[in-house]
């Protein structure tokens, strides 16, 4: 069987929270967000007018860092992108991030770009198993 390993997605110039979105979208929302996109099967979910970005990341769960020093936890295993108008104000472990223009967004086999921000989601995994190896 085949895997599509590479999704991209081109956003819309705006304002974004970045980070996992079920910890931004409202409570209520959740469920309807998950069924709109086969719980993110598809990389692009809607509520109402709302449209969510978010990809998988390799290993599940965790904390990942991207290039600018930020750091992502996870719990639903995804990362993306959630309309800062759509937003709760829960907003610890992400970042916000406007694109001046439209912007490509992609997942390539667990690296994650949201425009210039790249969050590598292959490391963690392997480097709790070098360190597991040198205990």
């Amino acid at each position: 069987m085949l895997t599509l390993t590479s999704k991209s997605v081109v956003v819309p110039k705006g304002a974004y929270i970045l980070g996992d979105p079920c910890y931004v979208v409202p409570n209520a929302d959740w469920g309807a967000l998950l069924a709109s996109c086969n719980y993110f099967n598809e990389p692009v979910g809607s509520v109402g007018d709302f449209k969510v970005l978010a990809f998988g990341t390799k290993w599940g769960d965790g904390c990942y860092p991207d290039n600018k020093g930020n750091k992502y936890g996870v719990d639903a295993g995804l990362i993306g992108l959630v309309p800062v108008d759509y937003a709760t104000d829960d907003r610890d472990g992400s970042t916000l991030v406007v694109f001046e223009t439209a912007t490509l967004c992609t997942n390539d086999d667990g690296i994650l770009k949201f425009g210039d921000y790249i969050i590598d989601t292959v490391l963690e995994e392997e480097n709790e198993e070098e360190e597991n190896e040198n205990d």
